[in-house]
């Protein structure tokens, strides 16, 4: 099954995450499309196994990718706007953490299953303070192409991604900055990780 994004314009965060991105510095470790690659090879693995992995299997499979390749603290401070700063450390540990699982959930249930697709990885363009947009599509097995692209910052070094734009513009973080932040300020932090965990239970369950 093909992913099923949420869409948000990428205009609403735009400010925030050029706000937040840090300025890249003269010399990178690594290019910014090697993130993207990992994520695509590993995506690609879970639809090709994904009867035989099911939903645990796929999720094993793809944690340690997108552990390595998101900057899932950097992604969950964004996701809470200016709540961030008045939580505790243990709350920011918690959230994410709940972020980060969310996070594999979802791919491990979009993707999950296999119809011929294969990933291109297209350009990459300089983005807002120093950031990194790579083009990159999905394109199924009757040749319809989805465009998946990612906007990445440089982190001690090396690239992170921080949200992924399907169809080239509907921002999945400005999707989750604008239910969070709605969720904090009518109903409070600890409703809002009850949210976050019935999620991955939904997710879990579903397959």
């Amino acid at each position: 099954m093909l992913p099923s994004l949420r869409r948000l314009t990428a205009s609403a965060l735009a400010a925030a995450v050029a706000a937040g991105l840090a300025i890249a510095p003269l010399t990178a470790q690594a290019s910014p499309a090697e993130p993207v690659e990992a994520v695509d090879a590993a995506l690609l693995e879970a639809m090709k196994r994904a009867d035989e992995l099911g939903f645990e299997g796929r999720f094993a499979l793809l944690e340690p990718v997108v552990q390595e390749s998101f900057d899932l603290p950097y992604m969950a401070e964004i996701a809470v706007g200016r709540h961030w700063q008045k939580l505790d450390a243990e709350q920011k540990r918690a959230l994410v953490e709940v972020f980060g699982e969310l996070s594999v959930a979802s791919f491990a249930a979009r993707f999950d299953g296999y119809s011929g697709e294969t990933f291109e990885l297209g350009q990459t363009r300089d983005g807002p303070r120093g950031s990194k947009l790579v083009v990159n599509r999905l394109v199924k097995g009757d040749g319809e192409a989805i465009p998946i692209n990612f906007l990445l910052r440089e982190v001690e070094g090396e690239w992170r991604i921080v949200d992924i734009l399907l169809d080239a513009k509907f921002s999945e973080l400005a999707t989750k900055r604008s239910e969070y932040t709605s969720v904090v300020g009518s109903q409070g932090f600890d409703q809002l990780l009850v949210l976050l965990e019935r999620k991955v239970a939904e997710l879990r369950t579903a397959d």
